[in-house]
């Protein structure tokens, strides 16, 4: 210390360089709502076009699976196989190479594509599912026909802002892909007789020709090629046949047109059709930066539009990120006013701004480790910052405290300082620990709530490190200089409420600590008492995990039957959207995506989307209203006004996503048992009052129709059997072939035969030409040999690491005993699996699984957090005793917090736990400085106890009420003015801290008398 105080010029240089360090991180910090969670999660996307469902699973999603579910580093494999498509989602753990592991994937994935059917696609993979999305913009026109002319400018402002440094991409949602279409005009082919596998035959060699290899010579190996068709218009020449008369081309017998893609998506805002733009940003990028540059770009590009087309924006995350930390900067304000206001009255002005003055340069200090730490900016780790606003001056205020009354016992300026720090500089080392061991081990919690709430204890161990820093540096050394004159004139300032404080201490010490240690052991009993009575009080406490934010935007999730169209699901949604802006008050506008549902917006989407699925945002008046009431009040009434759809309506969630209350994973063999017994326990959960809703992923079956053809018949006409499946597949949905040029763009290109029917195929205009012996050949109409069979089959079927496992899930009605009821449910299920043939079974799983799991691993955490918490003062204090005293205190936190929670009518959330966790290190900070001090107090009164006791809650009680005061401070603007996530962990830390503060000085005397005493009966016992 010495040292310092000598070189306190270089201390003071040094604290400005980080000063400057920090303010240069908070300017290149990025800027966000909420956390990036980052999820490693890869797809693989594989078309097979005209198979069903059964039909993919087998020859496309199980070999998939079977490879990837080989990978080391692959948590989970989830998969869906539905008509002519294959979807499997990869998990990965929580492992450090992802690239690695990404890379084994796309090779796994190539290897099982080698035994794939010929017709079946190339698998898309993608890994990088999972972006944070900027902005949405809307294009609108009266006229959605209108919206599909502007494909070029689309392509422009696609190039435009993806250019933008720091955009990863952009989706468009709304307007069709264009593919090339050769469509084969039966009538014309059966004039020259040729069969549809002859075109097909021609256009796979001329597409796709074969590889010639190389030709040696004596200097250079020369690579052979043929010479292929690679644009629109050499189509046209392709010879497919010749008669006497000439060539037959394929425009001879062929219709060759540029199409639009069937609409995945239908939009629809304030009654006008609409495309969207959705933009994504890379990682770590300053949101609020990148938007003022995208905005830039969207009114120069709005102004190409046509006039009867505009631009406007539908969402911006800048929007909300400047709502919240108006919000957060307002409260953070009034805590750092609260707490200056609170240290100018209890101590004298110029240690009262010495100490304010620690509170922003710790801030500043503590936002170097941030980038390095993988932690930006936003609404969480500034919470963490305003939770150390009340904690961070207690090291201030402490030393600052003690070095005065070593001054005000008469120490010269460089012996005051000295003893000032040394005094309490152990305890304040100590209890900093205390604080980081308690905040710490959260950063390990895991899963998405892990990741969303890993930046509050960062931003608040940094913060908490540089004030004591700070603390037993900066404050020494400021306050031995301003000794020095004041030593000299010896004028000696006071602050407003000394005087009040001397009177509290004097109360204290002379007649509160007297009555209570009187009888320790009545303190105790009566004390421990108490707190397990109040902590009774907790099966009072509501409970809710993470709160819905105060957010304008309700979303509306639709499912219809399966095999509706796009157009009907449509046609539903603007019928719910007109029942509730005819019917309901305070609404804003409304928007309507049918089919694929919202671009990652809003926290919502659909889990398996399709023509007959849509999803209808409705923006609330918040002045008015709020998206959860609306929810609570139409929800019902919704479904039943529109009793043939599935319908769901959900808000955003201050946290991770959340899922239903319970998922039922039901696995087995046979698609066909499944799905019934899905069916029926959708249905008794759905019968349940504690049951708001219960979905299957599998869908609804649809109908499907089975060609059975007369093999015998083919066999006795040499018919390959080839050419039947394939004409008919041409006739339906047609044949991928390779990616042709037009207009300088690679586009998609299939093969359609035309038999005069639109929606259906029509057997009797389809033919098959027989060669005879005679020479003329023969015509056989195919419902001469193909029958039509029409059933049922299942949507989608759905695998879980390999399992075909369809998805229950029930979401948690307000009436009723949801567990109980649901568990009646569940194990009659059970019974009737057990005795059916096969391997059946039921899992639990869903949001109360992933809440048991989250309270399981804090619970742990928390003993890990107490342990090193022992460890830490068994080392200080040599005892094994005196730690079990002073870690008694949390005890007293957590009472203290479930009676806020239950007094204020605070949920008991996913933050009010991790608040109760962070208490086990704040508040033994004041113990520990009362057990220190009565330690060092015994030898000064030739260990009187008593006398040791009361000379240490006269010499402490000042600080501890002023660092009691100024948490507070710092957390009461949260408690009334913070959002709603953040509520709860301020009442359950204000409330804590109150609680444990004046039972520590009231029963911490008592307990140490009586651990005292015990302690001296044991060694009396041992000596004799």
């Amino acid at each position: 210390m010495e040292t310092l105080i000598k070189y306190r010029k270089i201390v003071w240089i040094f604290v400005l360089l980080f000063i400057i360090t920090g303010v240069f991180t908070y300017l290149q910090t990025p800027k966000r709502d909420i956390p990036e969670i980052e999820q490693n999660i890869a797809s693989v996307s594989t078309v097979y076009p005209s198979a069903n469902p059964e039909i993919v699973e087998q020859a496309i999603t199980t070999p998939i699976e079977q490879k990837v579910l080989k990978i080391e580093g692959v948590d989970q494999v989830t998969s869906a196989s539905t008509n002519g498509f294959s979807t499997v989602t990869i998990t990965l753990d929580d492992t450090n190479n992802a690239d690695a592991v990404y890379s084994t994937i796309r090779q796994s994935v190539q290897d099982a594509q080698k035994d794939f059917p010929d017709e079946a696609l190339s698998p898309d993979v993608t890994t990088d599912l999972v972006t944070s999305s900027v902005a949405t913009y809307h294009l609108l026109s009266d006229n959605r026909e209108q919206l599909f002319e502007i494909r070029e400018h689309i392509d422009t402002w696609k190039e435009t802002i993806t250019a933008i440094s720091g955009v990863h991409s952009i989706s468009v949602k709304g307007l069709p892909e264009q593919k090339v279409v050769i469509s084969l005009e039966e009538e014309k082919m059966s004039e020259e007789r040729i069969q549809p596998n002859q075109v097909i035959e021609t256009l796979q060699n001329e597409l796709s020709p074969a590889a010639l290899g190389t030709e040696k010579n004596e200097q250079q190996n020369i690579l052979l090629n043929i010479e292929s068709i690679e644009k629109l218009d050499q189509l046209n020449t392709i010879p497919i046949t010749s008669t006497n008369e000439g060539a037959i081309n394929l425009s001879d017998v062929a219709a060759i047109s540029v199409e639009n893609e069937p609409l995945e998506d239908m939009i629809t805002f304030q009654d006008q059709a609409a495309l969207s733009l959705t933009i994504f940003a890379e990682d770590g990028v300053n949101i609020t930066s990148l938007q003022s540059q995208i905005d830039e770009k969207v009114t120069s590009l709005t102004q190409e539009l046509p006039e009867e087309v505009t631009a406007e924006r539908f969402y911006s995350q800048s929007t909300v990120i400047d709502e919240v930390y108006t919000n957060l900067l307002v409260s953070f304000a009034i805590s750092l006013l609260a707490v200056v206001v609170i240290m100018i009255l209890g101590l004298p002005l110029s240690s009262a701004i010495l100490v304010a003055f620690a509170i922003p340069i710790s801030i500043i200090v503590g936002l170097i480790p941030l980038p390095y730490t993988g932690v930006d900016l936003n609404q969480i780790s500034i919470i963490g910052i305003i939770v150390a606003i009340g904690i961070l001056v207690d090291d201030a205020i402490v030393v600052n405290d003690n070095i005065m009354r070593r001054y005000q016992l008469g120490d010269a300026p460089l012996e005051g300082a000295k003893r000032g720090v040394k005094e309490v500089g152990v305890s304040i080392v100590t209890s900093t620990l205390m604080i980081v061991f308690s905040f710490f081990p959260l950063t390990f919690l895991s899963g998405s709530n892990g990741a969303f709430i890993r930046a509050l204890p960062i931003a608040l161990m940094g913060t908490i490190i540089a004030s004591t820093l700070l603390a037993l540096t900066v404050i020494p050394t400021v306050q031995y200089t301003r000794q020095l004159a004041i030593y000299r004139s010896k004028k000696r300032r006071i602050g407003l409420l000394t005087n009040f404080f001397r009177w509290l201490e004097d109360r204290y010490a002379n007649t509160i600590l007297p009555a209570t240690i009187k009888k320790p052991w009545l303190t105790v009993i009566s004390g421990v008492i108490a707190c397990i009575l109040l902590l009774l009080l907790a099966i009072k406490v509501p409970f809710e995990f993470f709160p819905a934010a105060d957010r304008e935007e309700v979303t509306l999730s639709l499912t219809l039957d399966e095999g509706t169209s796009m157009e009907e699901t449509d046609q539903f949604l603007a019928d719910i959207e007109n029942y509730i802006t005819s019917n309901v008050d305070h609404i804003n506008e409304t928007a309507r995506y049918t089919g694929g549902g919202l671009p990652n917006i809003f926290n919502s989407g659909l889990n398996r989307s399709g023509d007959n699925t849509g999803q209808l945002v409705v923006r609330v008046d918040r002045d008015k209203t709020s998206a959860s009431d609306f929810i609570d009040q139409y929800q019902q009434e919704l479904r039943n006004q529109f009793p043939d759809g599935e319908i769901f309506l959900e808000t955003i969630v201050s946290g991770p996503p959340p899922s239903a209350a319970l998922e039922l994973k039901l696995q087995g063999p046979e698609l066909d048992t499944l799905l019934e017994n899905a069916t029926t326990l959708k249905e008794e959960l759905n019968a349940l009052d504690s049951v708001e809703i219960a979905t299957v992923n599998a869908g609804t079956s649809q109908p499907v129709k089975t060609y059975d053809i007369d093999r015998e018949f083919l066999a006795k006409n040499n018919i390959p059997i080839s050419q039947i499946t394939g004409t008919l597949q041409l006739a339906n949905s047609g044949l991928p072939l390779s990616d042709i040029e037009v207009e300088n763009e690679q586009t998609s290109m299939e093969l359609t035969l035309d038999e005069g029917q639109q929606d259906a195929i029509d057997l009797n205009a389809l033919t098959a030409v027989v060669s005879t012996d005679e020479g003329a050949p023969e015509f056989y109409t195919y419902d001469e040999f193909i029958s039509i069979n029409t059933d049922e089959q299942i949507a989608a079927i759905t695998h879980e690491n390999g399992d075909r496992t369809i998805t229950i899930s029930a979401y948690e009605a307000e009436n009723g005993d949801f567990t109980a009821e649901t568990t009646e449910v569940i194990d009659n299920m059970r019974s009737e699996l057990a005795s059916l043939d096969g391997d059946y079974a039921l899992n639990q799983d869903g949001e109360a699984s992933a809440e048991t799991e989250f309270f399981v691993e804090v619970a742990k955490l928390f003993v890990i957090v107490l342990f090193l918490i022992y460890i830490t003062l068994a080392i200080q204090f040599n005892s094994l005793l005196t730690p079990v005293l002073i870690t008694s205190t949390v005890f007293l936190a957590v009472t203290g917090a479930i009676v806020g929670l239950f007094v204020s009518g605070q949920p008991l959330s996913f933050l009010a736990v991790l608040g109760i966790v962070s208490l086990s290190g704040i508040v033994v900070r004041n113990s520990i400085l009362i057990i220190e001090f009565i330690e060092q107090n015994k030898e000064k009164y030739d260990n009187n106890i008593v006398e040791a006791i009361i000379a240490a809650g006269r010499a402490r009680l000042r600080p501890i009420i002023l660092t009691t005061l100024t948490s507070i401070a710092a957390l009461t603007p949260i408690i009334f003015m913070g959002d709603v996530l953040f509520k709860p962990l301020a009442v359950s830390i204000v409330s804590g801290i109150i609680f444990s503060t004046i039972l520590t000085l009231l029963l911490l005397p008592a307990f140490y008398i009586t651990m005292n005493r015990i302690s001296t009966k044991k060694n009396n016992k041992t000596s004799v």
